[in-house]
């Protein structure tokens, strides 16, 4: 049927309160990449937490994926994987050696991977991330928050 409503693209299906990290303190870029990888490397779907760490350090290898606005979104996508899936580093204090392009300190890191034949979807979760965040209200409402449930609840209030 013509003008059918397309079904909306949210973050909160491809995140869960178990892979949003709060990491206290200021933090060093590796470390907050590893805790992440380590976090999607639970996913029984993905894979090895080599194949991971290969693609996301490859990827930042060739350009830092700290976006401006105190965010990052290191991604890549992975043959052996049919599914998206999101993980996020919440560090207040921020991280001490991102080399953001803005050079102003990351506070939120978003990881994604996605399937290899995914690279439309890849791009538009990378879009969704930039739209949702960049602007600073929602970032600063995970900034403020205390626990990865109260994130959730932030950002399907959001995606409403």
């Amino acid at each position: 049927m013509p003008n059918e409503p397309k079904d909306q693209l949210l973050l909160t299906d491809f995140l869960s309160a178990e892979r949003i990290l709060f990491l206290r303190g200021r933090q060093k870029k590796d470390a907050v990449l590893n805790a992440l990888i380590d976090t999607l490397a639970k996913i029984p779907e993905i894979g090895t937490r080599d194949d991971i760490a290969w693609g996301i350090f490859h990827r930042e290898s060739l350009m830092t994926t700290g976006i401006g606005s105190g965010i990052a979104v290191p991604h890549f996508r992975l043959d052996a994987i049919e599914d998206s899936f999101a993980a996020v580093a919440v560090v207040p204090e921020g991280i001490v050696d991102y080399q953001s392009r803005d050079q102003s300190p990351v506070r939120l890191v978003f990881m994604i991977i996605a399937g290899k034949q995914q690279k439309t979807l890849h791009v538009k979760l990378l879009s969704l991330i930039s739209k949702l965040f960049f602007d600073g209200r929602l970032k600063a409402a995970f900034l403020a928050a205390n626990d990865s449930g109260t994130c959730m609840d932030i950002l399907r209030r959001a995606e409403r």
